[in-house]
């Protein structure tokens, strides 16, 4: 426990894995064991081991909201909040888990439901910043710019080290502004030290988008990734990069991202669709390749995916060199994709 706290990952498995030596049927230590391979990002690894703790120990509040984040995680959002649910019946008491509720039930369009979980969360723990955080998202999804300015005021005076609230005040702030002022606010947010903070240089990247400016914001989403090396980044800069035109650097950051995130269907469809917009089907053939063996459970989606693409042909131009390989010339039997993820994909 002390391990993982602690971030020691690695030695955190390493103690688990020693207990299940001896016990291998040991419920609380399969549950840690799926809690670790999460915040590794190891899902497959995590679901299994989830399984084996459910099946040995039955279902706990612990267990549930461990399945509330798995199912979060892969973007199963109506999944994530049945288990999130599920925990807070069984006797979760804390008050992220109601924030978790709240946040799945925003994303399914809930929002009386994410309303009724953010309250319970902050009646639960009034110092919780997420909590008020999600209360200004839901003020603003209805377009109540006032007091979502408010919730995230709050949040601010509750921790005001937490970087995500002050991002999420600045932008409100910033939307009530009008146009031109904004814009002045932005640049002058930009110049002295937006970019210190991934989630304030995120939200000045959308509103870049926003603007109509998406080259600007491929680079503000391109130096945020440099800084910070959060997976989040650079899936917002291949899109950026994509919407300004700049189709091939766009495939290959995509690329890259999709075999770090095979569960993203959002960017798997999108990366599909550029390729075959861009005529590169031997590149996104090598693509589907290298990504089978670390689909996991989107496996049969990937070799479907792959056996409706015509014969592998030459493509004038395209010299069998796909996102992160070298030329066929260079490239040694083995096939290495990077993984794992550097940061939050909650924004």
């Amino acid at each position: 426990m002390r391990l993982k706290r602690e971030g020691h990952l690695d030695g955190a498995i390493i103690a688990i894995e020693a207990v299940l030596g001896r016990h291998s049927s040991h419920p609380p230590a399969l549950a840690q064991l799926a809690d670790i391979q999460l915040r590794r990002g190891r899902l497959e690894e995590a679901a299994e081991a989830l399984d084996r703790a459910e099946a040995e120990g039955g279902t706990v509040s612990y267990t549930a909201r461990l399945r509330g984040d798995l199912a979060y995680r892969r973007r199963q959002w109506a999944d994530a909040a049945r288990s999130y649910q599920d925990a807070d019946i069984l006797g979760d008491r804390f008050a992220w888990t109601l924030v978790q509720l709240g946040r799945a039930r925003l994303r399914l369009g809930d929002v009386d439901g994410a309303r009724g979980a953010a309250a319970r969360a902050v009646e639960r723990d009034g110092s919780s910043a997420p909590a008020w955080v999600l209360l200004g998202d839901v003020e603003r999804r209805q377009g109540q710019l006032e007091e979502a300015e408010a919730r995230y005021a709050t949040a601010h005076e509750r921790a005001p080290a937490d970087q995500w609230a002050y991002a999420k005040l600045v932008e409100v702030r910033l939307l009530r502004l009008p146009p031109q002022r904004r814009e002045r606010e932005i640049a002058v947010l930009l110049k002295t030290g937006g970019r210190e903070n991934p989630h304030l240089a995120g939200v000045l990247a959308r509103l870049r988008s926003e603007q109509g400016d998406d080259e600007q914001a491929a680079e503000v989403w391109r130096d945020r990734a440099r800084s910070h090396g959060d997976f989040y980044a650079r899936k917002m800069h291949g899109f950026a990069l994509r919407r300004a035109g700049r189709l091939d650097e766009a495939a290959s950051v995509l690329g890259q991202c999709v075999l770090e995130d095979p569960n993203d269907l959002v960017l798997f469809r999108t990366y599909l669709h550029l390729q075959h917009k861009r005529g590169k089907l031997d590149e996104l053939r090598r693509t589907l390749e290298d990504l089978l063996p670390l689909a996991g459970s989107r496996r049969g989606a990937v070799y479907g995916e792959l056996r409706k693409l015509p014969a592998a042909a030459s493509e004038s131009g395209d010299d069998a060199v796909g996102p992160g390989r070298e030329p066929a010339s260079h490239a040694g039997p083995g096939r290495e994709a990077a993984s794992g993820r550097g940061g939050p994909d909650t924004q």
